[in-house]
């Protein structure tokens, strides 16, 4: 019971921790899947709640179906989560994009290391590269 007392997590990670712990995987699937029934583990609940997390961080849909697929999360749950938050993601490109060059002091529009500097932190941020482009051509 001490593991779930930390953040959520999936299922998968659940059994993992227990087979870690020395649990037999036919004994770690009879915990999860009670841990499950009781509504202890959630993964659908959980991977809303990561995805929203990382969207608050400014990151996009690569990272956090990255993150999510770490944590043991079916892909369909991980489209669900990704999904539900969709359209907020060039908002938040924007946003980020802004914060970014107004940290590396606003530099001229055409100082095309800067737009570099801010376009790659994008990217390692998750977002696509179709929307890095265009977000970088509605930076002022």
């Amino acid at each position: 019971m001490r593991i779930l007392r930390g953040a959520g997590q999936s299922a998968a990670s659940l059994q993992r921790k227990l087979e870690r712990r020395g649990y037999t995987a036919d004994a770690a699937g009879e915990a999860v899947s009670r841990c499950a029934a009781s509504g202890y583990i959630n993964d659908a609940v959980m991977a809303a709640s990561v995805a929203a997390r990382h969207r608050r961080a400014g990151h996009g849909r690569a990272r956090v179906a990255a993150d999510l697929r770490a944590k043991g999360v079916a892909g369909d749950l991980i489209t669900e989560a990704l999904d539900g938050q969709s359209d907020t993601e060039e908002a938040a490109a924007l946003a980020v994009a802004q914060r970014l060059w107004e940290r590396a002091g606003a530099p001229d529009s055409r100082d095309q290391r800067a737009r570099m500097r801010v376009a790659s932190a994008l990217q390692r941020r998750g977002f696509s590269s179709s929307l890095v482009l265009r977000v970088m051509r509605g930076l002022a």
